[in-house]
């Protein structure tokens, strides 16, 4: 008896137990490297995933930093605007202010020498009433703008003031010193108060928030341009679908509309059509053949399977019975490779048949029993 003859109570040889033993320790060694090999995958997944997750947080940091900047720019930009504006509006404020006063130092002497009577010498208080009425309604124009209220009549009593008191110095400057005086003394008497209303009437845009006049002028003009747009479209539209532009026209009469708006034409399409806007019935059928012409030039033909083509259960149905003319001769007969001709087996735990192919199967089976 030799060694390689001696069995263990389990049965096997010495030489069977080192082979058993070798294929197990192969066995382990590969289970061994797949793990391995796993678990470097699963941890270069892991990496990848967490460069991307750290790649995706500091984007969107970025993202968030450069939002804040651009508000942080914005606020500071319309505070630097808010700045100026309030500048410029001192500045303007000082400028009339200083303008009105030089104008009151020409034009009250003058009026005063023209009302100069030694013998009623009370007139020379007329003056100050011309000249202060006109300011004293500037006043009340102004206060009238503060408290909301409208400023228009004071504004106008104001220009008609300053009217009087330039003719009147007009005429006096004229008559004793000459023209040049006459009408220097008059544009003093109107200039003033005019340049002080202009300051109030910017006031007043302000607070009502009036569009500067070459905003409402680009208003006006995209508005006429949208008009004729939406006139050509509506034209065209009337033109190519006589149907549904008629129903548009009722669903606008119905709705109140002068013309079919979008949403409008939208729905008499949907109602005429059954289908979105620009989609017919004849359109979607020719779109769904020129889609299956192009699968067909690019495929093939996808419903005529090859002759020879075998199914696929047939290897896995279970041998016995009859066997028929047609069966496997030779070892991998059945169109496997490498299989010894024995068909594979299925095995527990394996997705279960559908209830289609277990009656596919059955048929296939008893069609080979009857033959």
């Amino acid at each position: 008896m030799t060694v390689t003859e001696l069995r263990p109570e389990s049965g096997e040889t010495y030489a069977e137990g080192l082979a058993r033993a070798a294929r197990i320790e192969a066995e382990t060694d590969a289970l061994r490297a797949k793990t391995e090999s796993d678990r470097r995958r699963h941890a270069l997944a892991d990496e990848k995933a967490a460069a991307k997750a750290q790649a995706d947080i500091e984007a969107s940091l970025a993202e968030a930093a450069d939002e804040k900047r651009r508000r942080d720019e914005a606020r500071r930009e319309a505070a630097e605007a808010k700045a100026r504006a309030a500048k410029s509006a001192a500045t303007w404020k000082k400028a009339a202010q200083s303008i009105a006063a030089v104008c009151v130092l020409v034009s009250l002497p003058l009026q005063i020498m023209a009302f100069w009577d030694p013998h009623a010498r009370f007139l020379v208080a007329a003056p100050f009433v011309l000249e202060g009425v006109a300011w004293a309604l500037l006043c009340g124009a102004q206060a009238a703008i503060d408290d909301g209220r409208p400023s228009w009549h004071y504004r106008l009593g104001a220009l008609v003031q300053a009217l009087i008191a330039a003719g009147i110095n007009y005429a006096h400057g004229s008559e004793t010193y000459g023209i040049a005086t006459g009408i220097g003394g008059a544009l003093c008497s109107v200039i003033g108060p005019m340049i002080w209303d202009l300051h109030e009437h910017g006031r007043i845009a302000k607070r009502e928030g009036r569009t500067p006049l070459s905003v409402r002028r680009a208003m006006a003009k995209a508005a006429k341009r949208d008009a004729k747009r939406i006139e050509a479209v509506n034209a065209a539209r009337a033109a190519r679908d006589k149907d549904v532009w008629g129903r548009a026209l009722d669903l606008a009469a119905a709705l109140g509309q002068q013309t079919p708006s979008e949403a409008t034409y939208r729905r008499a399409w949907t109602e005429i059509h059954g289908a979105d806007v620009g989609q017919t019935a004849e359109r979607i059928a020719h779109t769904r053949a020129a889609k299956r012409a192009v699968r067909l030039a690019q495929n093939g033909p996808l419903d005529k399977p090859e002759s020879h083509a075998k199914p696929q259960v047939d290897s896995q149905m279970p041998p016995g019975g009859r066997k028929s003319p047609t069966a496997p001769k030779k070892p991998g007969a059945d169109g496997r490779k490498r299989n010894g001709g024995t068909p594979p087996r299925r095995r527990p735990g394996t997705t279960s048949y559908s209830s289609a192919a277990r009656s596919q199967m059955r048929a296939t089976a008893r069609a080979r029993a009857n033959a």
